[in-house]
């Protein structure tokens, strides 16, 4: 059986994405009264950290990789601080062009997951193995 062991790269749609999501606010904030546009440093702010922590990795809080043991889901930063043992939450979520999964340890954690993050072939095991596996919270013990 498969067993996620997954490192993630950074993903230039992703970029892409947030850069649109972040214009679509910028322009619902330009159709607001004049005072709203004090808000724009503030936005661009956070466009620029979400790209560099969720879009090219760059942060010290970017998860850079994510696997699964014996004892749980294990979480790696990209200041290489681990994490685990995690659980695999209720609400991490399976989409067709996305994986969120929601690790709890101490706190919940949510990673998003896109098939350019991880290569569209892990990124369709993952999805198969999210829906099917008998037990997600713990590998097979070989």
């Amino acid at each position: 059986m498969w067993v996620p062991d997954l490192e993630i790269k950074p993903a230039p749609v992703f970029v892409a994405i947030l850069v649109v999501l972040h214009l679509s606010v910028v322009w619902a904030i330009w159709l607001l009264p004049d005072i709203f546009l004090l808000l724009l440093p503030l936005l661009l702010l956070s466009c620029l950290v979400s790209i560099a922590k969720h879009g090219l990795l760059t942060l010290k809080r970017s998860v850079r990789r994510i696997w699964l043991t014996e004892t749980g889901w294990f979480i790696r930063y990209q200041d290489q601080r681990e994490e685990g043992p995690l659980t695999l939450t209720a609400s991490s979520s399976l989409g067709h062009r996305f994986i969120r999964l929601s690790l709890k340890g101490k706190r919940v954690r949510h990673v998003l997951i896109t098939p350019d993050m991880i290569g569209r072939d892990r990124f369709r095991k993952l999805q198969v193995f999210l829906r099917w596996a008998p037990d997600k919270q713990l590998a097979p013990e070989s």
